[in-house]
């Protein structure tokens, strides 16, 4: 007996191949790096992944203390984060685990009152991030010219043009948290990135962050501009801005600070940061490493 062929519509088999041919040129990205591609210090994401075979750990702590005038209240925020990235499957694939656990300390307006304390995850998620688009792969994006120093070193509008990657993953098991109260068991998270190198040196990492989906409580819309400048091969500066929407107030946060390429596989981070608002102040500082397993 004839059987019909599983492919019927020649526009069915088009779209196929396109999807393929599509997986196979971001899978082709070439991201590795001969030192570590850290995201510490702050807060944002760059867009290129550790790696295949490239296993890497962030890690700091920090203390955040909020002050509120009106209640004369002050808590301290002890927080310690890790971030855990593995470079599987291709280059342009990174998986990614990160988690926050913080410890509140806070007083009370009344002279010689209790000191509170409380305790828990802020974070605890899984996700993965992809390349969609590298413009170093085409060389023509990045021309070399080989009679001037200069032009090759300095900024040109087309290093504007930047790498865009996604990022989706998921909170878990958060509800009996005490920051994250009504949280759902599973809370979605979803990024977009993009990462300009402007020159040799200086490199411009947008993010835009929708955290916690569907949760009325809890939902967090987030923008993060990071510039960072490499003074010389193994120290670098930044300067961080975010802005975060969230369901009872926005705020706005600056973070600047340094990194030290202590070997090509291990990197040491010192920040600090201050927010905008009066109710409550906020102040930060926090310290870290980043260290890689390199089995590229």
């Amino acid at each position: 007996m004839h059987k019909k062929p599983i492919i019927q519509s020649p526009l069915i088999l088009k779209m196929s191949l396109f999807i393929l041919g599509f997986l196979f040129s971001i899978c082709g990205f070439s991201q590795y790096t001969d030192i570590i591609n850290s995201n510490k210090p702050g807060n944002s994401t760059g867009a290129y992944s550790v790696g295949k075979r490239v296993y890497q750990i962030e890690s700091g702590f920090s203390v955040d203390r909020l002050r509120g005038e009106a209640l004369q209240s002050e808590s301290l925020f002890n927080n310690g984060n890790l971030a855990v990235r593995v470079g599987l499957f291709s280059e342009a694939l990174e998986l990614i685990y990160e988690g926050s656990y913080t410890m509140e300390f806070s007083t009370s307006p009344i002279p010689g009152g209790k000191i509170d304390i409380d305790q828990g995850f802020t974070s605890n998620r899984i996700g993965a991030k992809i390349m969609l688009f590298d413009p170093f792969k085409n060389p023509d994006n990045r021309p070399i010219n080989v009679y001037s120093w200069k032009k090759n070193n300095g900024f040109r509008w087309r290093n504007i043009l930047p790498a865009i990657a996604l990022y989706a993953g998921a909170n878990i098991g958060l509800k009996s948290s005490p920051y994250l109260i009504n949280n759902p068991s599973i809370a979605p998270r979803v990024m977009l990135v993009t990462q300009s190198h402007l020159t040799p040196k200086m490199v411009l990492i947008l993010n835009g962050i929708y955290d916690f989906i569907g949760s009325e409580a809890l939902a967090e819309k987030t923008v993060i501009a990071s510039l960072s400048y490499a003074i010389k091969r193994k120290w670098s500066v930044f300067v961080e801005g975010q802005y975060s929407i969230l369901p009872n107030y926005n705020e706005q946060i600056i973070r600047t600070g340094g990194a030290f390429l202590y070997r090509k596989n291990l990197q040491l981070d010192l920040y600090t940061g201050i927010n905008f608002q009066n109710e409550p102040s906020r102040e930060i500082i926090g310290l870290g490493f980043s260290y890689r397993l390199d089995k590229h």
